[in-house]
């Protein structure tokens, strides 16, 4: 009787009190958000990067303040989670209007009596409390009373359900986890959809206790499941010992969610990346590194887009084997391209109708006179071929006949075809000059892969994508006949036989590609596409050292075939790359290429005497291709013609001179030089 009585009086005395504060209380409370506002302004501390079937894909930390995962709606929360949470702190939550009479009394009864702190909060006042930005005012017993107002207001505008998915997707669990998402994972290594009777009653009893320790925790458990208490007891220990890394165990494309979380992307996003061809991709890189390491390759980096969306279907920036460097994203770096700019010369002449795939043009020496000096550029072997089909020099990837096609454009259109295909870094074309040819620029694997795709389009251009969608705005780069007889040339093991011989790792039917190594073996690349993918690998070295003895057949190239072969086998293509019907059908003598022309001097030449050699002794070569040089006669300053049919050793004087190149009377060249 004397408890009924005491009470009773403190419930009256609670009323009265609350009677004359309510209208301070009510006052004073801060309005409450709708559902959806909670919702929009929620945040994950992490990105989910999800692959093109809705698998996590890879999980990348933004907020280091606090952990919490992407929202979990409640049909994707385990019932066995909900039983145990409401068990555990609301038994009459979808009974109770807000606030559990019973409990609240008992709560006020305990501090007054005993001075307990008992909560008697229901799920919809601690959520009040959880969503308002002045927690302070719910302190006390006059902050009770607000929780309860606040209780009834949430109530009236949210649903039970509604509640009771924010309050287990807000609520702090233990340390920095919020919400139940984050905590299901980094205790069970599992979502909440997947929590059994055991993992849930453990996560509910933290929640009034979040850093309860081991016996504690083991404690409540029993308490509210006793059959499972066993279970308990050995489960606690393992949990709190185990050392959590804070990443997830599967981990496939760090540089990817590292660039669109740098670009604002937050929460969940479903990108265009195919899990199992991103896995494989980095498999075979880390075998092919092991292969390599020896000749001093320690990175490599692919990309696989889809030719029709431009989606990117694996994005793998490195191997991550360096840990000092495993955040450098090889699919942005810059690098020097090498002979992989060389089929967008060649469709750029080939547009221009200069010449064509079965031209001629002639390999041989030739001086690429600067202010600071003379280039001389030479083929990989050092060799030199003479006269060679046009698809023979760009298949072989021979780089005299690279500058001579670059001299006859004489103009900017090469760098303005790179330009237009967004290469994002070209300087003026100044900066070049005609080592552009030869690819001096530094690209990127992203900007490098998306240029041959446009190949793979017929010439058309457009923007790649990370998610699910297509690239909505084209615009055609080259002329789809240009592109063709690229194509053709790439796609014919018999076009690189003076590099690569007949049998290598670049043969494969229906596919074009192209290899590239820049200066000094720092860089080595292939790329290459069949109808349906194009796949770019670059291989080196972040730091920038320069590889030992590594060319494309032998560094990027076999990346290159082993993804296209599973590309193949998962995803065959409909058809072959195009190839020119007529291709075969090749003339047998030289014909397109300037069929005549000074190669030496070139125009513009500066030269200086030297003082300390007898003027008699100082001797100019001059120099010409021809496929007929018997025929030709060369004119100097005006004067009678000369054979051209071998070299002709001039003795310069000071001034100004002009040499002209006869067939018969018919002028085939003329360059002005200057000696001082």
């Amino acid at each position: 009787m004397k408890k009924k009585a005491l009470m009773g009086l403190v419930l009256g005395g609670v009323l009265a009190s609350a009677g004359i504060l309510y209208g301070e209380v009510a006052r004073r409370l801060p309005l409450l958000p709708s559902y959806d506002q909670v919702r929009v302004s929620y945040q994950s501390s992490d990105l989910f990067l999800l692959d093109r079937d809705h698998k996590v894909l890879h999980q990348w930390r933004q907020d280091n303040k606090s952990r919490s995962f992407a929202w979990s709606p409640l049909s994707e929360i385990s019932p066995a989670m909900i039983h145990a949470v409401l068990k555990s702190e609301d038994k009459y939550f979808y009974q109770h209007p807000g606030f559990d009479t019973k409990a609240f009394m008992a709560s006020v009864y305990q501090r007054i009596a005993f001075n307990s702190p008992r909560g008697g909060s229901t799920i919809s006042m601690q959520l009040a409390k959880l969503m308002s930005p002045q927690k302070a005012i719910y302190a006390g017993m006059l902050g009770k009373v607000r929780q309860v107002l606040a209780a009834r207001r949430l109530e009236a505008k949210w649903s039970k359900d509604q509640i009771l998915e924010a309050y287990l997707n807000l609520t702090p669990f233990r340390s920095e986890y919020r919400g139940l998402a984050s905590i299901s994972w980094a205790f069970f290594d599992k979502m909440p959809l997947g929590l059994s009777q055991k993992e849930a009653t453990l996560l509910s009893v933290l929640i009034r206790s979040p850093n309860a320790t081991a016996q504690d925790w083991i404690t409540r458990a029993c308490r509210q499941e006793p059959q499972l208490c066993t279970e308990f007891h050995a489960s606690v220990p393992a949990i709190l010992d185990k050392s959590k890394a804070l990443v997830p165990s599967g981990q496939y494309a760090l540089h990817l969610a590292q660039r669109l979380s740098a670009s604002g992307v937050q929460g969940e996003i479903v990108t265009s990346v195919q899990q199992d061809l991103q896995r494989y991709v980095q498999e075979i890189i880390a075998s092919q590194m092991r292969e390599l390491e020896l000749r001093n390759v320690q990175e490599a980096a692919v990309l696989v887009v889809e030719n029709s969306t431009g989606q990117v279907w694996a994005y793998v920036g490195g191997n991550g084997k360096d840990e000092s460097r495993k955040y450098v994203d090889g699919v942005q770096a810059l690098r020097q391209a090498g002979s992989t700019l060389k089929p967008f010369l060649y469709a750029s002449a080939f547009e221009k109708d200069i010449l064509h795939a079965h031209s001629w043009i002639e390999d041989s020496p030739v001086d690429i006179i600067f202010e600071s000096g003379v280039y001389k550029p030479q083929n990989h072997d050092r060799q030199f071929y003479g006269w060679v089909p046009v698809r023979t020099a760009l298949g072989s990837s021979l780089n005299v006949p690279a500058v001579k096609v670059f001299k006859l454009l004489n103009d900017e259109t090469f760098w303005t075809k790179l330009k237009e295909m967004n290469f994002r870094k070209l300087q003026p074309p100044d900066h070049y000059g005609p080592a552009l040819a030869l690819g001096v620029a530094d690209v990127s694997l992203e900007d490098l892969t998306q240029a041959y795709r446009t190949l793979a389009q017929g010439g058309v251009y457009s923007e790649l994508r990370y998610d699910l969608g297509t690239s909505t705005e084209s615009k055609r780069v080259f002329s789809a006949e240009s592109v063709a007889e690229v194509t053709s040339i790439l796609s014919r093991s018999e076009n690189r036989t003076l590099g690569f011989g007949l049998d290598s790792v670049l043969d494969l039917p229906g596919t074009a590609v192209k290899t590239g190594t820049s200066k000094d073996m720092r860089d080595n690349w292939c790329v290459g596409f069949n109808q349906r993918f194009t796949v770019g690998v670059w291989v080196g070295n972040f730091s920038g050292a320069p590889m030992w003895n590594v060319m494309g057949v032998t560094g990027a190239a076999p990346i290159w075939k082993k993804t296209m072969l599973w590309l193949n086998e998962k995803y065959p293509p409909l058809k072959p790359v195009e190839v020119l019907r007529n291709n075969a059908e090749v003339e047998t003598k030289p014909q397109t290429y300037p069929q005549t022309r000074i190669t030496y001097p070139q125009d513009g030449t500066i030269l200086a005497l030297d003082p300390g050699i007898p003027a008699q002794n100082q001797k100019m070569p001059l120099i010409i291709s021809s496929p007929e040089p018997e025929k030709m006669r060369w004119k100097i300053n005006g004067g009678p013609k000369v054979s051209a049919a071998s070299a002709y050793l001039w003795t310069p004087t000071v001034g100004r001179h002009t040499f002209e190149l006869y067939q018969d009377n018919d002028l085939k060249d003329r360059v002005q030089i200057l000696v001082k």
